[in-house]
């Protein structure tokens, strides 16, 4: 694997988000690490979760540590924060606390491994950076744990390069369309302006609004729901009418519930949410609610730079790497597909 194969550009913060728990995220990490140092980038390195323990805390299978360079920042827990071989210097206190005790920004002093910990919400993420930033870091590497997407939030980086592999599935048709499903989730189209304006003010108020063509102008009207786990937008006082409403912007996730009490709206209606990282919606919801002729759109779009593909399972089996990647490249349009372990 190569960072020619990923177009970092102007990328200063990169996420790296498995969609699926040891579909090879630690490795591909590590593979950015190096190439990276090589080429005489200063690091910053953090993970939401936990990353570069030898074993896994449920599963008990061994797991590829963190290697870093020396020079390199790092953001980790006071408890776990001198567990690995690199020696460290502590450089500042983020002020973050977790469960594993202080979170500090430390310097690798000699290089070797780290464990990374202590880091769990976007506000702490969104702070960490700016501090590795001011501290001299040009390229963040933020570890998204499977089940945490808001590494990728449009806000906090640039991109994004996914893992995926075996371990996603036991053939390697299967582990291209589970692919493609993250591909697509990821790969929400952007709003044009109407929709975006009608999302901002959603935003402004905290609350759901609903998008009411007057005219030629597409109006919001803000509705008494905030939140999307619990709203039903059709019981809202404030709302004008199904045959009214052409959009309906919500700031929170988006789930199949609230996207199956939209299904009956009028064909055209359109979805619009946050970015991808709030989206929650099963494929066989997504499918239906796209047959209805309606779509859903982002705010913020996320740029995938790279899909990481590992033919190992923990599982003991191994699919056939250079098929697999032909596989997942098939589906991932322009989207550059590499083999981590090559």
């Amino acid at each position: 694997m190569s960072l020619e194969n990923v177009d970092l550009g102007n990328v200063r913060r990169l996420a790296l988000v498995g969609i699926a728990k040891h579909a090879g995220k630690t490795t591909v990490l590590n593979e950015l690490i190096g190439q990276a140092s090589a080429l005489g980038r200063k690091l910053g390195l953090l993970s939401i979760g936990v990353d570069g323990e030898r074993n896994d805390a449920i599963m008990g299978v061994p797991k590829p540590e963190v290697r870093v360079p020396a020079g390199a920042l790092v953001a980790s827990a006071g408890d776990v924060l001198n567990v690995g071989t690199a020696s460290l210097r502590i450089v500042e206190s983020t002020g973050i606390a977790s469960t594993l005790g202080a979170v500090y920004v430390a310097e690798v002093q000699e290089p070797g491994t780290v464990v990374l910990a202590g880091v769990r919400y976007q506000e702490q993420v969104s702070q960490v950076l700016t501090r590795m930033e001011r501290l001299g870091a040009e390229l963040c590497l933020v570890d998204g744990a499977f089940d945490r997407m808001m590494a990728a939030h449009p806000l906090l980086t640039d991109g994004v390069v996914l893992a995926t592999g075996a371990v996603v599935a036991k053939t390697v048709g299967d582990v291209a369309q589970k692919s493609l499903f993250f591909l697509q989730r990821f790969g929400l189209p952007q709003a044009d302006a109407e929709l975006a304006g009608l999302y901002d003010a959603a935003e402004a108020k905290g609350a759901l609004a609903a998008g009411v063509l007057r005219g030629e102008r597409l109006e919001p009207v803000v509705l008494q729901q905030t939140s999307s786990f619990t709203a039903n937008p059709q019981n809202d006082p404030h709302w004008p009418g199904q045959e009214e409403v052409k959009a309906l912007a919500v700031t929170g996730a988006v789930t199949d519930r609230l996207v199956q009490m939209l299904e009956g709206m009028p064909r055209g209606f359109a979805l619009v949410l946050s970015d991808a990282t709030h989206f929650f919606v099963s494929s066989a919801v997504w499918r239906k609610f796209l047959r209805r002729g309606h779509r859903i759109v982002v705010r913020r779009a996320v740029n995938v730079l790279g899909v990481a593909v590992n033919p190992y399972s923990v599982e003991g089996y191994r699919l056939p790497g250079r098929e697999l990647v032909e596989a997942v490249r098939a589906v991932a349009g322009d989207v550059a597909v590499f083999d981590v372990k090559e």
